[in-house]
């Protein structure tokens, strides 16, 4: 800590651009919120008591004006930085600063399975925010990341979350938070992050409801086991900044309004050391859309005395007055939430002195480096799945087609800014698959050519003709399809999850006059039913595409040229077509039931089309472990006995040896799961496996590596109907990939663990 502060102090400053308070010379000077001997709350809390009433208002909500009078500028609270810094009212991109590097989406790294890549890209993006904040361009606070379940293929805004899977979304958490919210310097948060939307929020509009309108009717089970437990993660252990709270009721009470998830959950079982703000207008759908209140007075109150801290929208600003004025609120409720919000903005240095911060520092220098740019191809290619590859079909060898054609043919394969999702921002370039494929072919003699052939949806086949004559000249065809926001984004949920018709026409047209299998790519946010190009034989290979960022383009012709081994894996479940008939958006149940088929890889009881954690490569794995399947056995009342951490490891048993026997370097994605006694309880179908562990390992050319899966005590818990967590005997079957490898006995007695 000395040399770091040696170092701040010989640091030059740069005649910082920013709206900073000025606790050198200005009104705030000789005040406690320049005194960096007191801690943050003591600081917030005096700064919010020189405030006058009418002022205190103006900080309740995301645009704060300034206080002129005591040297507090106006200050911004919504930015975006979902996977890069994004357009948003906190951001703008000009100047010296025209834009910031946009990486791979967050289903694209659920997708990649390694969660250090995630922290580095966190990393760059804090880098990046700060140099956009030193520059008077963004704030230090930043609504991400996204942390709802993709639970409904049909969700608009699945591809803002990292998938299905509660704990691959809580390891997520973890890694994106530490990477966006710690630095070179820990005595401050290099930004502060938001975990969204808290709770259950997964329906944008679904046969006549919208989330403004959702209510979310939940049992104490799905919340413990499915819910909750990335938010937890995100709140507690990664200590998260903020939460937002979502649109949606919960149980009939709306979120921003719902003291159990707020208070009693986030606060004091999760210890958020942080503020709240609210789903932008969400304070306002509490009366206006959920009537849950009748008056204004009355909303603010209980959005309140919930914990809602921070107004995104302006029902605080034009309400609060009157609250006070009958009594519905007193004085302290406003200084409460006022010390929560400003508490954080001191941990991020904004009252201290730029000279002894290195994060005020950064500036254009720190943005677009050569490092962030191959980072944003590393999330692309990590990102990217391979799901059928008939008789090798790839990679694609460049001896094979000298001087052949290649038609890229569909809708997306000139794709700049749809790479690159929602909540994305200016890229300093964007590489479309076009684009990649003349970069990789580089001098050789192979001709590329494109056609669109068609939009992604519609009923116009004006281009299917020309689209049909380049692939009968061509000798290899990829087509390049998908959705777009316009058929799947926020505020608008599908009613289809197969490939659009027109989509789906020009395909079986293209069947017809190819000269060999065609190669198709699909870039979508969502799971869709490809089962006829799965089955056909007509079709060499497929991949989901994703939406991979500034550098999609490259990575995918990287991939399917062999300069990149792919080893994505599914982060959903592919469902057939008829999955949307079985079961309603509405339903938030988990498990099946008659009218329920279940949801997700743990409890979806039909055939999936791909399965969560599906994934090819180019090479081959083995994996290898003790001649026989080891069963480790245990008394669950010594376990209940010794301590109550759930994280306690149980045994360190479980090593696996990954050996490449295949032709390439590359990575495998080795996926650990655990299936529980499959015994109904109490008429509750307990999961059929859960995720528990993963590891991404490079692996070259018979290669031997050992990868360890510590097992804790929390992948053997059962959540019961009434979410109390119980430890039950039987056999816990430990799988790698399809394999059992180990077996956890557990002896005795049922017993509760909370």
């Amino acid at each position: 800590m000395r040399l770091l502060m040696f170092l701040t102090l010989i640091i030059s400053v740069r005649g910082q651009k920013g709206n900073f308070p000025d606790c050198k010379s200005g009104p705030l000077a000789t005040f406690p919120i320049c005194d960096q001997s007191l801690s943050s709350r003591q600081r917030a809390a005096d700064l919010v008591s020189r405030m006058t009433i009418a002022e205190k208002i103006t900080q309740m909500v995301t645009t704060a004006a300034a206080i002129p009078r005591l040297g507090l500028p106006k200050y911004e609270w919504w930015s975006e930085a979902l996977h890069g810094i994004a357009f948003s009212p906190g951001v703008s991109f000009g100047g010296d600063l025209p834009f910031a590097t946009s990486f791979a989406a967050p289903l694209n790294l659920g997708a990649s399975f390694n969660m250090h890549l995630v922290y580095r890209m966190g990393t760059v993006i804090s880098t990046e925010a700060r140099a956009f904040n030193n520059e008077g361009r963004a704030g230090l606070t930043f609504f991400t990341p996204m942390l709802n379940i993709f639970r409904d293929p049909r969700w608009g805004r699945g591809q803002e979350t990292p998938g299905e899977d509660p704990f691959l979304t809580s390891q997520y958490a973890y890694a994106l938070v530490n990477g966006l919210q710690t630095g070179e310097d820990d005595r401050y948060l290099k930004i502060a992050t938001n975990c969204k939307a808290y709770n259950a929020y997964d329906l944008e509009e679904w046969n006549g409801t919208d989330r403004f309108h959702f209510d979310a009717r939940i049992n104490d089970q799905d919340l413990v086991e499915t819910y909750l437990p990335p938010f937890e993660t995100c709140i507690r252990d990664a200590r998260a900044a903020s939460i937002m709270c979502s649109y949606n009721s919960i149980n009939g009470v709306p979120a921003c309004a719902n003291q159990f998830l707020i208070e009693t959950l986030a606060r004091r079982s999760y210890h958020l050391d942080g503020f709240v703000v609210s789903d932008c207008g969400a304070i306002a759908t509490i009366m206006y859309t959920h009537n849950y209140t009748r008056t204004v007075q009355d909303t603010v109150a209980v959005a309140l005395h919930a914990g809602t801290d921070l107004n995104c929208g302006d029902f605080y600003r034009q309400h609060v007055q009157e609250a006070l004025n009958n009594k519905t609120i007193i004085e302290s409720d406003i200084d409460q939430a006022l010390e929560r919000i400003f508490h954080v903005l001191v941990r991020l240095g904004y009252f201290d002195p730029p000279e002894q911060q290195i994060y005020r520092q950064f500036n254009k220098d720190n943005v677009n480096t050569v490092e962030a740019q191959q980072l944003a191809l590393e999330t692309a290619q990590e990102g990217i799945v391979l799901l059928k590859n008939l008789n090798n079909a790839l990679p694609l060898n460049f001896d094979q087609l000298q001087n052949k054609k290649i038609a890229l043919i569909g809708p997306t394969a000139n794709a700049t800014v749809l790479m690159q999702s929602n909540y994305y921002g200016q890229a300093p370039y964007l590489i479309d698959p076009i684009t990649g494929f003349k970069s990789v072919i580089g001098g050789r003699s192979i001709d590329v050519e494109f056609a669109y052939g068609c939009a992604i949806s519609g009923t116009d086949e004006s281009g299917f003709a020309a689209a049909i004559q380049l692939a009968r000249q061509s000798d290899i065809v990829i087509f390049f399809g998908g959705l777009d926001q316009a058929t799947a984004a926020e505020g608008h949920d599908r009613t289809s999850i197969t490939l659009p018709d027109i989509q789906l026409n020009l395909l079986r047209q293209l069947e017809q006059v190819v000269h060999s299998p065609i190669h198709v790519v699909m870039m979508s946010g969502n799971s869709l039913d490809l089962s006829h190009i799965r089955d056909s034989d007509t079709y060499g290979s497929l991949i989901w595409m994703g939406y991979a960022g500034q550098a999609g383009g490259l990575a995918i012709a990287k991939i399917i040229f062999g300069q990149y081994n792919p080893a994505g894996r599914l982060p959903m479940t592919i469902y057939p077509a008829s999955y949307v008939d079985l079961v309603s958006m509405f339903d938030m149940q988990m498990r099946p039931s008659p009218v329920n088929p279940g949801r997700t890889y743990k409890f979806y009881t039909g055939q999936a089309i791909y399965e969560f954690g599906t994934g090819l490569s180019y090479s081959t794995f083995v994996y290898s472990w003790t001649n026989h399947t080891m069963i480790s056995s245990y008394s669950i009342q010594s376990l209940i006995k010794d301590n109550h951490d759930e994280k306690r490891i149980v045994t360190k048993d479980l090593r696996i040896n990954v050996t490449n026997t295949g032709p390439m370097a590359g990575d495998n994605v080795v996926l650990a799961f655990v299936s529980p006694p499959q015994t109904p309880r109490n008429d509750q179908t307990p999961p059929i496996k859960q995720l528990f562990g993963f590891e991404r390992v490079h692996l070259n050319v018979n290669e031997t590596i050992q990868v360890f899966f510590p097992f804790s005590v929390s992948a053997l818990l059962t959540v019961a109907s009434n979410g109390l967590k119980w430890l039950h005997p039987g056999q816990y079957r430990i799988l790698i990939g399809q394999q059992v490898i180990h077996i956890i006995e557990l002896q005795g007695k049922s017993a509760r663990w909370s």
